[in-house]
């Protein structure tokens, strides 16, 4: 399912994270595991166009996301980038100050803080002390246990292991060339951050046909 007017604020996970190539990856298999823990993420790549800033997009995504995820493993300098990247710190803080300042319903938000290692996101964000974060170690397999871990007591409903849902990614990342033979889109093409979007839909659609038949107890 994908966000729409009316989708459930209580599901909606918004994903702030570094949007390139080398990220991409962890990216793919992040949101894989929201829509597989049944909730339903949302990125500022989900729409284009001039009608709003995109400030005032991602301040709408996440007032619409009870929900977020913010991964600020991407601050460092390297010889590519001579300057830290501060969107990833910048929207955590917006999310955080949401939290903290909102409306009555905004104190019940909660967001994980992802890094790549260790007490990075520490010395990147002294003030988060006492925050509970996760690290990926730049390692898919592991972003989706961390996401699980973070989703599953959110969830009405049971939500399957890890294991499941790595080895479920596995099996749509291997079927993912003939998913989209009938589309018209190149791998390379899926692959690319302006295909996340239609790259969502197939994942969504993947996950829907292989659960058809498999009741999940509520």
């Amino acid at each position: 399912m994908a966000a729409s007017p009316k989708t459930p604020y209580d599901r909606c996970v918004f994903v702030n994270c570094p949007f390139d190539a080398a990220y991409k990856p962890l990216l793919d298999a992040i949101l894989f595991a929201i829509h597989d823990c049944g909730f339903i993420a949302r990125t500022a790549l989900e729409v284009t166009g001039s009608a709003e800033t995109r400030l005032d997009k991602i301040i709408r995504i996440i007032r619409e996301s009870r929900w977020s995820l913010h991964d600020i493993s991407r601050v460092e300098i390297t010889p590519d980038s001579p300057l830290p990247r501060f969107n990833m710190p910048f929207e955590c803080g917006l999310a955080l100050g949401l939290q903290r300042f909102g409306a009555r319903k905004d104190r019940a938000r909660d967001f994980l803080v992802l890094a790549a290692r260790r007490h990075q996101d520490k010395r990147t964000l002294s003030d988060l002390a006492g925050q509970d974060g996760a690290y990926h170690q730049n390692k898919p397999a592991i972003a989706i246990d961390a996401i699980r871990r973070f989703l599953a007591p959110k969830s009405p409903s049971p939500v399957r292991g890890g294991t499941a849902i790595k080895t479920r990614y596995r099996q749509f990342q291997s079927e993912l060339p003939k998913l989209l033979t009938g589309l018209e889109i190149s791998k390379k093409e899926i692959h690319g951050l302006d295909y996340v979007p239609e790259l969502l839909k197939v994942m969504i659609e993947w996950q829907r046909r292989q659960n058809t038949g498999h009741v999940r107890q509520r």
